[in-house]
């Protein structure tokens, strides 16, 4: 049913939530939807790149779910680096379980993804992560 041009348009559905948002609104990469700490990640990597536009102009990053354990793997990568492609790699899970006991929020959690993307684009182009963003340290 079409509202009457003289009558206020409705944007709320029956539920009162409001009308959706349609699906190519929403963040994607390869034509699929990024989950929240690969938008964090991308967030992260788009401040980088605006903060630092000539070293950074080619930096790619992907999220992968673990780095590659081998029996003379010392401890857990939490991201790694191939400066020949300008990349670097996020390992999600390590991050998301091991080396962290209180995160509070979404705050806290945003927090301590970023810290790990400095991290990596840091050593990436032989900067310290507080180098990087000198007013966020």
């Amino acid at each position: 049913m079409d509202n009457d041009p003289g009558l206020p348009r409705i944007d709320r559905d029956r539920h009162g939530r409001g009308m959706r948002q349609s699906l190519a609104s929403q963040i994607s990469r390869g034509g699929r939807r990024l989950s929240s700490f690969e938008q964090i990640v991308s967030g992260t990597c788009d401040f980088l790149k605006n903060a630092w536009p000539d070293e950074l102009a080619d930096l790619k990053w992907e999220v992968a779910d673990a780095p590659t354990i081998s029996s003379e793997t010392k401890g857990v990568r939490r991201w790694g680096v191939r400066r020949d492609q300008m990349k670097i790699i996020i390992y999600r899970l390590p991050i998301e379980r091991l080396g962290h006991h209180k995160r509070t929020d979404a705050l806290h959690e945003r927090m301590h993804i970023e810290e790990f993307v400095f991290a990596a684009v840091g050593h990436l182009i032989g900067k310290e992560p507080w180098e990087l963003a000198p007013d966020r340290y």
